[in-house]
């Protein structure tokens, strides 16, 4: 039953998520010249154009390559193909759920199908995104660094989506070093959060602790794994930087397809992380509408020969709906693999049971 009612939501996502599409499109392409939007779409340049699809398909394996160093750490023999299937798997229905909620589970559910256990599964899954967190915060801080200085030159709503979601990256960052760090100051962070939910007029007030718990729970096992194989750590760390450095340098090889001249790489480079710095934390699947609308703020003083409307077209179908075809394609395809086992011998973490609370937790 309950599979079904997961089945009949991810297809109500998945149509909604059309539908925006179909809407955000429709927005931009509102009062534009088709017939010149078309043009230069068609006269693109084929060959920066195949760079940039190469660009943004490394987002995806640089996740399947760290997902595979966190699971074969645990002793798992895990393929690389199998590896890009959870990849795979997690970009597709993180990009039509709203905040991203559905990719984690289904990806869970691919390994838990592959013999690998859930504990293991969520500490993998955790870890790289932590340390995609953390290669996007120090970018982050680059174009911040930028903006503070007068360099770069934000309107009003920029501004405040741009500070947005720094601080909520910062809080995420700053979150997992206090955990790392002192086991005091955390102790008395949580208490404070604990008392505050207490006092202020919130409704499901237990749900909410037991949601602080979970996260809290979570932040323990990532720092575990850090402080146990540092080596391992720098290399996820390092994985994600090139995906980002690759993702972020998609509106630069646009750029060049579009015929345009003039903007170094460095400008473009900053201007994708503030775009993103705009749109990754709001909760609309695959940051619909809002990619488009602070494109259109950041990079359209920079398109002077073809139309703002084509370019919008290009860039995200290349950074984005190439990327949710192909995992759309390949997760399915590659989904029919499965089977494997687990080497149990050379599992280095063991999952123990906590007969006090119930919990499994990661130890050596």
């Amino acid at each position: 039953m309950k599979q079904q009612e997961g089945q009949r939501s991810v297809k109500k996502y998945i149509v909604l998520f059309i539908l925006l599409v179909l809407v955000v499109t429709f927005i931009v392409l509102k009062g534009a010249d088709i017939e010149s939007v078309w043009n230069a779409m068609k006269n693109a340049d084929p060959k920066w154009l195949t760079a940039g699809l190469g660009l943004a398909a490394v987002f995806n394996i640089a996740e399947g390559i760290n997902l595979r160093k966190v699971l074969v750490s645990f002793g798992y023999r895990v393929s690389f193909k199998e590896a890009m299937k959870y990849a795979y798997i997690g970009y597709f229905f993180s990009s039509v759920t709203p905040s991203a909620t559905g990719g984690q589970p289904l990806q869970l559910y691919a390994m838990s199908k592959d013999k690998i256990h859930v504990a293991h599964g969520t500490m993998a899954l955790l870890t790289e995104l932590t340390s995609f967190q953390i290669a996007a915060f120090l970018m982050e801080n680059i174009a911040a660094f930028w903006i503070l200085t007068g360099r770069i030159h934000l309107n009003k709503i920029m501004l405040i989506l741009a500070l947005v979601g720094y601080i909520m990256n910062l809080v995420f960052i700053a979150a997992l070093m206090i955990v790392i760090i002192s086991d005091r100051l955390k102790r008395k962070i949580v208490k404070g959060i604990r008392f505050l939910v207490m006092k202020l007029p919130f409704r499901h007030k237990e749900k909410m602790e037991s949601k602080i718990n979970d996260i809290l729970h979570d932040f323990e096992n990532c720092k575990d794994f850090f402080k146990k194989d540092p080596n391992l750590t720098l290399q996820v760390i390092g994985v994600s930087l090139v995906q980002i450095i690759c993702w972020f340098s998609v509106p630069w090889a646009v750029y060049h397809a579009m015929g345009e001249a003039g903007s170094t790489f460095g400008s473009l480079f900053l201007h994708q992380i503030i775009l993103y710095m705009t749109t990754a934390l709001l909760p609309f699947p695959g940051a619909e509408g809002i990619s488009e609308f602070s494109f259109v703020k950041l990079f359209a003083g920079m398109f002077s020969s073809v139309p703002v409307a084509a370019v919008v077209l290009v860039n995200r179908g290349i950074s984005f709906y190439f990327l949710l075809i192909l995992s759309g394609i390949l997760g399915v395809v590659l989904g029919r693999f499965n089977g494997r086992s687990a080497d149990q011998s050379g599992t280095k973490y063991k999952l123990q049971q906590e007969t006090e609370n119930g919990t499994g937790k990661i130890l050596t």
